[in-house]
């Protein structure tokens, strides 16, 4: 991670919500390129309604958000798409589109309005497919496959985008251990080789511990603790947020991030 960057994805006093209920009740946060962060927090907690306000997807009540150093009013669809990919939480197939056909969605951005797919398109599809462990699925219609592999096709269409900054909720649920490990070990990699900035919503604060620069946990709309994992995973933040006396703290013996254990 450069510190001396400039933050790619800026968001202060950030304020939204849902017709008359209010759920952000003013959010600062920062992702630099080189970084990935983690934001946790119980159901609720305004997670996924954060991605959809700095993403233009939920307007704003109050606040500002920033990519790329330009408020997100002044952006078009088309420059946010560029500077912007996400991945969320629960979509679901509305066309019966091959794997193929489906993650070269993320390339539109990238051309003319009904133009056809470019080389260049197809061997960004191609990459996004294998890096997702989705090289022999490019034929298989997306209504065959499993919740998992839905999953990966979701995030092959957001690294298709090939932006530089990336936002992805729960991109590891329905994931088996082996494919949630290499899915947040790509991330890591996309932050460190490639200088984009990470924004991951996770459950796991496990995973998130492990790969994540930085972390927030949000509690009802607002960010209760933020900084590292060893600051963030702390016994009274997590019994504070979650509400659950259970919640144990102790090093990862492999590798000395905090790990979040029950002890009933």
């Amino acid at each position: 991670m450069k510190a001396e960057q400039e933050p790619f994805l800026q968001a202060r006093a950030v304020r939204a919500g849902y017709s008359g209920r209010e759920v952000l009740r003013g959010i600062d946060l920062e992702v630099r390129r080189g970084e990935v962060l983690c934001v946790a927090g119980p159901n609720g907690s305004g997670k996924s309604t954060l991605l959809r306000a700095v993403t233009g997807l939920l307007p704003l009540r109050g606040g500002e958000v920033r990519i790329g150093g330009t408020p997100l009013g002044v952006l078009s669809a088309k420059e946010r798409a560029r500077r912007c990919a996400v991945q969320p939480q629960v979509e679901a197939p509305m066309f019966d589109y091959t794997v193929g056909q489906f993650v070269l969605l993320g390339r539109h951005p990238h051309r003319p309005p009904l133009a056809a797919a470019t080389a260049q398109d197809r061997d960004a599809a191609s990459r996004a497919m294998e890096e997702t462990d989705l090289a022999g699925f490019g034929e298989r219609s997306i209504r065959s496959l499993s919740t998992g592999e839905w999953q990966r096709t979701l995030l092959a269409r957001a690294l298709a985008q090939e932006a530089p900054l990336l936002l992805l909720d729960e991109p590891a649920a329905h994931l088996d251990p082996g494919h949630r490990f290499a899915v947040h070990t790509l991330l890591r990699s996309l932050a460190r080789e490639q200088n984009r900035a990470v924004l991951c919503v996770s459950h796991d604060l496990n995973l998130a511990a492990e790969f994540s620069d930085r972390m927030i946990i949000m509690t009802q709309g607002r960010v209760q603790a933020a900084g590292t994992p060893e600051e963030v995973l702390t016994e009274p933040n997590l019994r504070e947020v979650f509400r659950c006396e259970a919640l144990r703290v102790a090093p990862n013996p492999f590798t000395g991030r905090p790990g979040t254990f029950f002890a009933p």
